[in-house]
């Protein structure tokens, strides 16, 4: 390189400035997580505080060799390099204000409030100020943090400095003009031959070759190592990451590779794109990340569940899991996430499941798509599969008992107890069921008919599955729903059970404030008694002798419950929350409780 040349190089360099800020993380490996980590365009290296306490306060800066206008500043918080688990590792910002000055004018300051990358996964977020600024400083301010789980330092992987269009860095347009040189195709062609040697070597093992590995996900990461020099030498601080793309030959051997260790690299690739090219780098790593759930699974879970997709799992995703038990004590649950029912035994293990298909991954979810995830079952529309079932209910009859199942589809499948799946009735629904807020779709069984409620509409149906007639639910969507001793309707609205007839026809509150206040989620069930009893979020489950008369109340938990689900039989209580069922002995309970009464008597 001729000395002309290297000293427009290095003057370019000059011209980004030398990052600064409030204190510099040593961390205990030693490493010195610097200021100009934060401008590098590397996502796998990151700026930490090092004051005492959570990191508030603290500030990271980034000074111009002459005033720009700058549009909106990118920060890419926390620590990416082993994805979401070293996200929640450490400090993440919560709030941050940028202030922006030096370019003749009063200082300008945009606070913006950044999502948790600990609970949503890798991200960017882009602070666009009102107008553009012309500054020659631009200094990140920590106003409020998220606490890491090990440590308590907050962390920035990378910020990036975004223009009015025109008024870019010169080293940026020199990069752009190399890359389409004789010079910089060679190294394009070269970096292409050395990916696949990377993949061949780990073709090669049985077990792949981790080293190699290594490597791929480095460049889809951080990019080509011929580029990572060039952005070095051409790129100011503040501007590499833009300049930096991911190694599109790595990012492509990665997915054909289909391995799960490279989730984070993909999902740091895409936060390097926009657009189409972005999301769909995000859709594949979802893809890994489910695939890699599938990957052997577990032998021994709790019993009446905990997530996940095996058998004897749970996946409510959110929604609350609809719940059913038979006079010998076996629980039926709506899997809601796993697109199919299961039976539980009286240990709590899984005997039964119904649906159709293997353990995969899925975007189906209601009435829309999502990211892959892990389903224990395929969504079907096949006789016997179902998609995101929402309820299941007995139905008594003179010999044997039969279930019915309501699915986002607005299907009811009708089954005996062994599983066998006699018919499927499509219901006339006007609108979708919506995921997310906390159960539309419910089943009850009213004396001798069958109550499909999916939204704010009702059905009612024989024992047969004959479609008798169907209204609209004058106060909206339920919370929760019950068939009542009389044959009509009690349905949950706030802290009402409103009694409706099949007809459609409305009478008003039943339980007369006789659950107090408090709660927000509650449910619904009677006992094979004919006793009805309730179970609201704050872990209350109450036997009432009659609607609006209460016997007596239990604390079956010591946290809140979410969006939970009740069945009773024998004076045992079966409720579910968060992807398991919890079995209480009330009456066990109950005794306990009276006995710590009187000794403090």
């Amino acid at each position: 390189m001729s000395w002309s040349v290297m000293g427009l190089l290095w003057a370019t360099v000059a011209w980004g400035g030398t990052p600064r800020a409030s204190s510099e993380l040593r961390d205990s490996e030693g490493t010195l997580h610097t200021a100009s980590m934060a401008f590098d365009g590397l996502l796998s290296t990151t700026w930490a505080e090092g004051e005492a306490g959570d990191g508030e306060g603290a500030w990271l800066e980034l000074r111009l060799d002459r005033p720009m206008m700058v549009e909106s500043i990118s920060i890419w918080p926390g620590d990416l390099t082993r994805g979401v688990r070293s996200l929640r590792e450490v400090g993440r910002p919560h709030t941050v204000s940028v202030i922006l000055s030096g370019g003749g004018g009063e200082p300008v300051s945009q606070q913006k409030r950044l999502l948790d990358p600990g609970e949503h996964g890798a991200l960017r977020t882009d602070v666009r100020l009102e107008e553009p600024v012309k500054a020659r400083t631009v200094r990140v301010h920590l106003d409020k943090v998220y606490a890491g789980g090990l440590k308590s330092d907050t962390y920035i992987a990378e910020v990036a400095l975004n223009f009015v269009s025109g008024d870019v860095p010169d080293g940026l347009a020199q990069l752009e003009r190399w890359l389409s040189t004789s010079g910089g195709e060679r190294a394009a062609e070269a970096n292409k031959r050395e990916v696949e040697a990377l993949v061949e070597a780990i073709n090669a093992e049985d077990f792949g070759d981790r080293e190699s590995l290594a490597e791929l996900i480095e460049r889809a990461r951080d990019g080509a190592p011929y580029m990572r020099t060039r952005v070095r030498q051409m790129a100011p601080y503040g501007f590499r990451v833009q300049a930096l793309p991911p190694d599109g030959d790595a990012v492509n051997a990665l997915v054909v590779l289909e391995d799960g260790n490279a989730v984070s690299a993909l999902e740091s690739a895409a936060l390097r794109m926009h657009g189409p090219e972005s999301r769909s780098l995000n859709a594949k790593a979802s893809y890994f990340r489910a695939k890699q759930e599938l990957v052997g699974g577990r032998r021994s879970l709790d019993p009446y569940g905990e997530t996940g997709w095996e058998r004897g799992a749970l996946n409510g995703r959110g929604e609350p899991l609809d719940l059913e038990v038979d006079l010998l004590g076996r629980v039926y649950v709506a899997d809601v996430g796993n697109h199919r029912l299961q039976r539980f035994n009286g240990s709590g293990v899984s005997d039964r499941v119904w649906g159709r298909g293997q353990p995969n991954v899925t975007t189906t979810w209601f009435s829309k798509k999502v990211p892959y995830y892990a389903t224990g079952n395929e969504p079907s529309l096949e006789l016997g599969g179902f998609v995101n079932p929402v309820a299941v209910a007995r139905i008594p009859g003179r010999v044997t008992d039969r279930l019915a199942v309501l699915d986002a589809a607005a299907r009811v499948s009708f089954m005996d107890l062994e599983g066998d799946v006699g018919q499927v009735v499509e219901l006339d629904a006007s609108s979708k069921i919506q995921s997310d807020l906390g159960g539309e779709g419910y089943l009850v069984w009213a004396k001798k008919q069958l109550v499909a409620i999916f939204g704010d509409q009702a059905f009612v149906l024989s024992a047969e599955g004959e479609v008798l007639g169907d209204f609209s639910l004058q106060d909206g969507v339920p919370s929760a729903a019950i068939g009542l001793s009389n044959g009509k309707l009690g349905l949950a609205y706030g802290r009402r059970l409103i009694q409706y007839g099949l007809d459609g026809f409305r009478y008003g509150d039943i339980l007369d404030g006789a659950l107090g206040r408090g709660f927000e989620a509650w449910d619904v069930a009677f006992d094979e008694q004919g006793k009805l009893w309730a179970v609201t979020d704050q872990g209350v489950v109450t036997k009432f002798k009659k609607p609006g008369k209460v016997d007596y109340e239990i604390q079956i938990s010591s946290y809140s419950l979410t969006t939970p689900r009740i069945a009773v039989l024998d004076g045992f209580v079966y409720v579910t929350h968060d992807n398991h069922v919890m079995k209480v002995d009330a009456l066990e309970v109950r005794a306990r409780a009276v006995l710590e009464e009187s000794e403090s008597e």
